[in-house]
């Protein structure tokens, strides 16, 4: 702890030295009628070899602020797109006040020229920053290039947020990067690679679907150095340490106008992860598009592959991930993208927890489990573009992904009753195939159509194996005692054809107002197979069917619908109305024996608003109501094992999900005030809903699905601030999220209510000599209660992140988090540190790099963590990695 403080002050002490040297130059940026011009650049260089560049922007009145060192000479440029660069020498020994008169430029202004001498550029949907403005010397990655660009932040994962948005799209020189994804660019593209970041937001990929689509996301386009434009560039990085620890990552990229080509390797077994649960979601659609799709989110959420990536902490993890890409020109109107990901490994985890089970018994019980998974996945993309002329857009995307693994799971449970082991073994496999054709045509400048065709095929399989030291479920599994083991083992298999047309045409009456119909089919075809049985010691079988076991069902349903919206500009308001109409048909049935055949017609409305203050400033509301069917599994009625404690059951009358859902987010970007406010607030709703009931007896658990009216009310809200003050940035956020609804526990509806906060503040500095600290605080505040009990937990996390780039050649990383958690219903109280260090060496100029790098430097054995749900309450340690040091190699090439 003296270490991190001497930290902290040091920073700051040069800051308060630094504060009694400099002087603030103010102003207003006008034209020749002495209006303000917004969104000017100001670059303040030093005429001699003392200070360094300081840049500003002018805010929506013209108004600038810069920071100089007093007495120092100073050249001042001040450009903006349509006017004659402004140019000025300063020096000041005090705050001065000085405004600028910028005059029509009356000549083509060549835009690149002015873009080399403009730190950031506003302009629409667009913000353009000049990178090089930015580093601070210490940068390797593009990752720690965009963390000190202003309202841009990066996760630990690589994921990109700018001005509290989150970024679905990372290009390079427009180029798709890989799928698309942030963090294997953000992660692997060499820093000093990178001339510009533009933010592209409301994006589309067909330009004249801009501003009729309404799109809401947001996009990163990475502009390479012109050396770079044609050139091949990357790293190979070496390590090995004790422990037969050892790390191989080779990156490696290709870009020319017609070709870009990119390779990257990652082999280690230290325990990072090139391929996340993240990543597998991303590559799904993104979890708003598994939420209102056909596929519910739990199928994929659930799915056996998506269990083994949601592994994040290990006692051992052996990781061999390889990807690669192709973006090639085939003539100026044919492009090709194509991709594969192939990634593999082996998994190893332990946890223990101490679990209070909530019932009438108060059951108490000790579990251990440990794992060892093996993985393998693939994906490939194939994507052609076709655009012979402007009005023109036709694309074909193929995808091909499957994947394969083995685990075992040991479990050992003891309650003051008894102690028992289970060990499980599973072998599941799956095949994704999925074709997507679209067609985008300007007729004229009213009229637009977009036509949308994809079809998807799924097939996946699992042999689960149990092996237990008792008669589980005794009384509803009719094990056969023949041994002092039981033996169960099931096969699951699903099959799915999903195929899906829509139309949509885009009217536009006036530049005020617009018109969309639009109209479309959705078929799915599901087929789901369980088969659970005993396999007794001479290998003969025991069949459960005639207990109530094993499924073979086949769902199918039709999703008709047709509706418009109307889009509506009055002034800086846009409002979208819509309304759509579904036609619902499905079908159910069990062993060919038709078990449910119905239809039903839904309306739903939706209503879209946004109000723009500025080209910095705006505020969107979005209220929809939304419905989705569930997956072949829900439907199917007869029972099947699903963990060591817990039968299920579905249910062959659901129906579908009913939900409300509006949000509202505001957000402002002020560089004059170096200000940067985003805010986010949601409400769901759900009318009908399907929702599980459990019965509890000890620690078993039977759980079925119900369709339900049961009110439920979700709200979230978040809210983030940063302010920067010359080298001192200041961030505070938080969250809010607050659950009321009803569970039906052992035949008694009980009502929840849970209430969860969270803050994070924190300060960075942004020096290029000093040391830059990153300081932070995060508290979480976790409140859960029932009508039958009531408890509450807390987590205080301070942590530290340290750059500092000792002698240019010489970079210390270091990052520390202390973690305190204390369950207030038992006083149970948690406490563990972790911290990871690392020096990098390498001589400017020389292709060689050395690094050592820490990980688990205090080696903490494992997490704590604490969690409840509507029946039980649960404190975890987290077996994880212990410490590793490697020594690692770099080459540039």
């Amino acid at each position: 702890m003296k270490l991190l403080l001497i930290l902290v002050l040091f920073p700051l002490s040069e800051i308060s030295s630094l504060n009694a040297q400099n002087a603030e130059l103010k102003g207003i940026v006008q034209d020749s009628l002495q209006q303000p011009v917004p969104h000017t650049n100001l670059i303040a260089t030093p005429l001699g070899e003392e200070g360094s560049i300081t840049f500003a922007i002018s805010d929506q009145q013209g108004r600038y602020r810069l920071d100089l060192i007093k007495d120092i000479a100073y050249g001042l440029e001040i450009t903006h797109l349509g006017f004659s660069k402004g140019i000025d020498t300063v020096r000041i020994f005090e705050n001065t006040t000085k405004d600028f008169t910028l005059y029509e430029s009356t000549e083509s202004l060549e835009e690149v020229i002015i873009e080399q001498q403009m730190a950031v550029v506003v302009k629409e949907d667009t913000i353009t920053y000049r990178v090089e403005q930015f580093k601070t010397g210490e940068e390797r990655k593009l990752r720690e290039v965009l963390k000190k660009l202003p309202g841009v932040e990066v996760d630990r994962e690589g994921n990109v947020t700018v001005n509290g948005k989150k970024v679905t799209k990372l290009m390079v020189e427009g180029r798709t990067f890989f799928t698309g994804g942030t963090k294997l660019g953000v992660n692997n593209i060499p820093a000093d690679a990178v001339e510009e970041v533009e933010a592209l937001d409301n994006y589309s990929e067909v330009a004249f679907l801009k501003g009729l689509d309404d799109s809401d996301k947001m996009a990163l386009n990475i502009k390479l150095k012109e050396g770079k434009k044609k050139f091949m560039f990357g790293d190979l990085e070496a390590g090995a340490g004790i422990e037969d620890r050892y790390l191989l990552h080779p990156t490696l990229f290709y870009y020319s106008p017609k070709t870009a080509i990119n390779v990257i390797g990652d082999f280690n077994n230290i325990g990072e992860k090139s391929f996340t649960m993240q990543d597998y979601i991303d590559f799904e659609g993104g979890y708003a598009s598994l939420l209102e799709g056909t596929n519910s989110f739990s199928s994929i959420y659930n799915s056996d592959f998506a269990r083994f990536l949601g592994q994040r902490d290990f006692t051992y993890n052996r990781k061999e991930f390889g990807a690669g890409s192709l973006s090639q020109e085939i003539s100026p109107s044919l492009h090709l993208d194509a991709y594969s990901i192939v990634s593999g490994g082996k998994v190893e985890t332990r946890t223990t927890n101490d679990i209070t089970y909530l019932t009438e018994t108060g059951f108490d019980e000790f579990r251990e489990t440990t794992t060892e998974n093996d993985v393998f996945f693939t994906l490939s993309k194939l994507k052609l573009r076709y655009q012979p002329d402007a009005e023109t857009d036709v694309s074909y995307d193929a995808l091909i992904k499957t994947s394969s693994g083995n685990a075992m799971q040991h479990i050992l449970s003891q309650t003051p009753q008894a102690m028992h082991q289970t060990t499980t073994i599973q072998d599941p496999e799956s095949l994704d195939i999925s074709q997507f054709f679209e067609y985008n045509k300007q007729f004229s400048y009213k009229h637009t159509t977009t036509a949308i065709a994809n079809y998807r095929y799924q097939d996946s399989e699992n042999v689960n194996d149990w092996l237990f030291d008792r008669p589980v479920f005794s009384g509803i599994i009719p094990f056969v005692d023949e041994g002092d083991t039981f033996n169960l083992l099931q096969n699951t298999s699903t099959r799915s054809c999903n195929a899906h047309v829509d139309l949509k045409h885009y009217w536009v009456l006036n530049n005020l107002n617009h018109i969309y119909p639009n109209a479309g089919v959705n078929l799915l075809n599901q087929g789901y197979r369980t088969l659970d049985y005993q396999r007794l010691p001479g290998g003969n079988i025991n069949s459960f069917q005639d207990s109530g076991f094993n499924n073979e069902l086949d769902f199918q349903l039709l999703d008709a619908y047709a509706g418009f919206e109307y889009k509506m500009k009055r002034g800086d308001l846009i409002i979208k109305p819509g309304l759509t109409y579904h036609y619902f048909q499905w079908q159910v049935e069990q062993f060919e024996e038709e078990v449910v055949k119905r239809n039903k017609g839904v309306l739903l409305p939706a209503l879209m608003m946004k109000y723009e203050f500025g080209s910095s400033e705006n505020l969107n509301f979005n209220y929809n109501l939304k419905s989705n069917f569930s997956d072949a599994s829900s439907y199917a009625n007869r029972l099947r094992l699903i963990s060591f404690n817990r039968l299920f059951r579905g249910n062959e009358e659901l129906e579908n999900e009913l939900s409300h859902s509006l949000s509202l987010r505001y957000y402002k970007f002020n560089m004059y005030r170096g200000l940067f406010v985003n805010g986010n607030l949601n409400y769901t709703r759900r009318v009908n809903s399907i929702r599980s009931t459990n019965n509890i007896e000890g620690i078993d658990q039977i759980s079925s699905l119900i369709y339900t009216d049961m009110p439920e009310n979700t709200y979230f809200g978040a809210a983030s601030m940063a302010k920067q003050i010359r080298k001192l940035k200041f961030t505070l956020s938080g969250t809010a999220n607050f659950s009321e609804y009803s569970r039906i526990i052992n035949n008694e509806t009980i009502d929840y209510h849970s209430r969860n906060y969270s803050y994070t503040a924190k300060t960075e500095t942004r020096f290029k000599k000093l040391p830059n600290l990153e300081v932070g605080f995060r508290q979480d505040f976790n409140n859960f209660k029932s009508d039958n009990f009531s408890n509450h937990f807390t987590l205080i996390s301070p942590y530290a992140n340290l750059d500092y780039d000792l002698l240019n050649d010489l970079i210390l990383k270091g990052n520390y988090s202390y973690n305190y958690y204390e369950n207030e219903g038992n006083k149970q109280v948690n406490r563990f540190q972790i911290g990871n260090a690392s020096l990098f060496y390498n001589k400017e100029d020389n292709p060689w790099s050395f690094e050592i790098d820490v990980k688990n430097v205090f080696d903490v054995r494992y997490r704590n963590s604490n969690s409840f749900s509507e029946f039980l309450i649960t404190d975890q340690r987290i077996f994880i990695q212990p410490r590793t040091i490697l020594l690692k190699v770099g080459y540039k090439l």
